[in-house]
């Protein structure tokens, strides 16, 4: 027996599915950057590890290492990122982010927050306070 879903809910999640693919297809801008969306992604988290190794960011990413591997191997080429054999472990790697990566990642950040300002215009201060304190409720319910 399936639970009646109340209209407004369906109304929300469609229209949040629709403007994430909106705002998720106008990232082409990190195009200019020589990024895809999921490389951007890669490289938030490997700056914020410092250090990570492809497993770790694979379990992250919740894809298989041989796909990291892939895009690292992008990031590599675009001197974004380094690897290096872990010296406690030779069969891992460790990837960090280059200083070229490191600017790279900045602006991509950027340029991604001046896209959703320019989508989140449209609400009121108000609303928008509001707008971001039902997604905080959302993400800390997560935790």
């Amino acid at each position: 027996m399936s639970q009646e879903i109340n209209p407004l809910i369906e109304r929300v999640g469609l229209s949040m599915w629709r403007v994430q693919r909106r705002i998720m297809s106008q990232m082409s801008l990190h195009k200019e950057l020589g990024l895809t969306v999921p490389q951007f992604g890669l490289l938030q988290m490997i700056s914020q590890e410092k250090q990570a190794r492809v497993i770790q960011l694979a379990e992250k990413m919740e894809v298989k290492s041989s796909a990291v591997t892939v895009m690292l191997d992008r990031l590599e080429l675009l001197e974004l990122i380094t690897r290096v054999p872990d010296e406690n472990d030779r069969r891992a790697v460790l990837v960090t982010i280059t200083d070229k990566g490191q600017d790279v990642l900045e602006e991509a950040q950027y340029r991604s927050m001046l896209l959703l300002q320019e989508h989140l215009s449209i609400l009121e201060p108000a609303e928008l306070e509001n707008f971001a304190r039902y997604f905080l409720i959302l993400e800390n319910q997560e935790r």
